[in-house]
């Protein structure tokens, strides 16, 4: 197989990057990365596939940085919110399911793709079990991806809304964010 569509790929996807960071768009090397890649790929109508070696490269590094971010007082406040934490993924896992299952009803999506497609995991392991269970891996990617631009895109509203719920609602007179 050819190198070229690869890097070609490659090409939009650092090109992207750097002009979602140009401007200010939340974790601009991953929404960038990922449109980019998905724009050449699709505008080209190129089959590129990352060799494995690579992908599991990508995989320990990303492993590697946020590993080292863990300290001591990160297994503190894992204490302070596991029951609210559990509870969160417990709706957003089942918010995920309810919506497959619509997908699926209304004959959107197969029952299995649409089930792998909206619950929230990492796209790679959501492809990975689509490849293993023989589905439509590019379906499911194309959900995962627009959900986690939507997300990511709509972290600044979502923050500026916290913040002025916090302010109006829960902070006490004088209280800011952050003191």
């Amino acid at each position: 197989m050819s190198p070229l569509p690869l890097l070609a790929v490659m090409a939009g996807s650092l090109g992207a990057a750097f002009v979602f960071r140009w401007m200010r768009v939340p974790l601009w090397p991953l929404t960038g990365g990922l449109v980019g890649a998905a724009a050449v790929n699709l505008g080209f109508g190129l089959a590129a596939e990352v060799p494995t070696a690579i992908a599991l490269t990508g995989q320990l590094l990303i492993g590697t940085a946020i590993g080292a971010t863990i300290g001591s007082e990160v297994f503190r406040q894992f204490l302070r919110i596991i029951g609210p934490g559990t509870l969160a993924v417990t709706v957003v896992l089942g918010a995920g399911l309810l919506f497959g299952w619509l997908f699926a009803t209304a004959g959107l999506m197969d029952p299995a793709e649409a089930m792998l497609a909206l619950i929230p995991g990492g796209v790679g392991e959501m492809v990975a079990a689509a490849i293993a269970l023989d589905l439509d891996s590019a379906q499911v990617v194309g959900v995962q991806v627009v959900r986690i631009l939507t997300v990511l895109l709509s972290l600044p509203l979502v923050f500026r809304v916290s913040e002025w719920i916090h302010r109006r609602w829960i902070a006490g007179r004088g209280d800011t964010l952050g003191t």
